[in-house]
């Protein structure tokens, strides 16, 4: 599929667009930003250290209330947590997340709701023990509040993005660790018939491929810049039609999936290519009235549009490395949209070869008005 990028932010007036020095509030040095100011990230939370590691997001449709997910890797003893955050912006707790019995830790990560009116989360247990102890944790909900936590789904190396389509729930796994195929991950889909049935367990030890819910895997191929970064499937997001774009977190590739009438999958092809501009996709999220998903590039603490059909390419926001203080992006990991509002979730974590350069107080969310947000000129 030929992917076409562009080199304009948006469509309104970006040739004043320069690179400025913005002094970030309660940070020293001058922070080098990229975008039309109109487009600058705003604070959106402040977090106590309670909530000191945002993550995933996810609107409920119903109460206009998101659910987020606080895996708390970078401050141990503050326990993963699932959060809310009120249509008026306050911060509630909703629970503690289980803990895995062998590792003693919960990494609360993707997150959706599914057709049950349950909560379901990915727990990563890679950074505590990668020998396939991740998992999915369904939260029960009921008037709103969580009342059990259960294991939907295990057997994963590093459970990321969790998302529902239908009764399917689809599962990016972030590294299979083949050593026959360095840097291979893929997408699991998993039935809710078959998990309220119990406990769904996926197959391990290479058999990633024979196991029927995965329905593809590829390998990331790391840019000169990060070499040795294998990191794959990452954020994950559904169009309008149907498709599913998957996005790599070691070298910013995105995937488009396609599926027959019988959910079949149909292709997986690269959608979106392009080192110049994006190096990373961590968390994305498709925004219907615009008909385009917003990336979050953790690499260059940057926002990215993808603009469908054709996968032109632009760039919303970009800044330096800075503690987010202001709200400007401090490792933006995860998008979500409430109305107009793009709300950021910085994870703060920092990893080899990424703009961040270490984590720091405060603990925030960011926010973008892209009420203003038009579809650019063709290059």
């Amino acid at each position: 599929m030929t992917t076409r990028t562009g080199t304009k932010v948006t469509g309104l007036a970006l040739a004043a667009m320069a690179v400025a020095g913005i002094l970030a509030a309660g940070c020293e040095q001058s922070v080098t930003t990229y975008g039309d100011p109109q487009f600058r990230p705003k604070l959106f939370q402040n977090l106590p250290d309670e909530f000191c590691q945002p993550d995933g997001q996810r609107l409920d449709p119903k109460t206009n209330e998101m659910y987020v997910a606080f895996p708390n890797f970078t401050v141990p003893r503050h326990p993963g947590v699932l959060g809310k955050i009120t249509t008026d912006n306050r911060l509630v707790k909703v629970c503690d997340m289980p803990k895995h019995p062998e590792t003693g830790v919960a990494g609360p990560m993707g997150l959706d709701i599914g057709p049950d009116g349950n909560l379901y989360v990915a727990d990563n247990q890679y950074f505590a023990n990668k020998d396939h102890k991740s998992r999915v944790i369904r939260v029960v909900m009921e008037d709103g509040k969580a009342v059990r936590t259960e294991v939907a789904a295990e057997g994963f190396k590093l459970a990321n993005a969790v998302m529902f389509k239908g009764n399917d729930m689809y599962v990016t796994d972030t590294f299979f660790d083949r050593k026959d195929r360095p840097g291979t991950s893929g997408v699991y889909r998993i039935g809710l018939d078959e998990m309220k049935k119990g406990t769904v367990r996926l197959l391990t030890k290479d058999q990633y491929e024979k196991d029927p819910h995965c329905i593809a895997s590829w390998q990331t191929i790391p840019h000169p810049h990060r070499k040795g970064e294998l990191s794959g499937a990452d954020g994950m997001t559904f169009d309008a039609d149907g498709n599913c774009y998957v996005g790599d977190f070691g070298d910013g590739v995105m995937r488009k999936i396609t599926f027959n009438a019988d959910g079949a999958v149909k292709s997986c092809d690269v959608f979106v290519k392009n080192f110049g501009r994006m190096t990373c996709c961590d968390g994305i999220f498709y925004d219907k009235i615009r008909n385009c998903i917003y990336v979050a590039d953790s690499e260059r603490n940057a926002i990215q549009v993808v603009w469908l059909p054709d996968g032109q390419l632009t760039t919303l926001w970009e800044n330096g490395d800075t503690n987010g203080a202001d709200g400007l992006l401090d490792q933006p990991c995860e998008p979500n949209m409430r109305g107009d509002e793009l709300i950021l979730s910085n994870f703060d974590m920092p990893f080899p070869g990424l703009r961040n350069t270490k984590f720091d107080r405060p603990y925030t969310m960011s926010v973008i008005d892209v009420s203003k947000l038009q579809r650019p000129a063709k290059p």
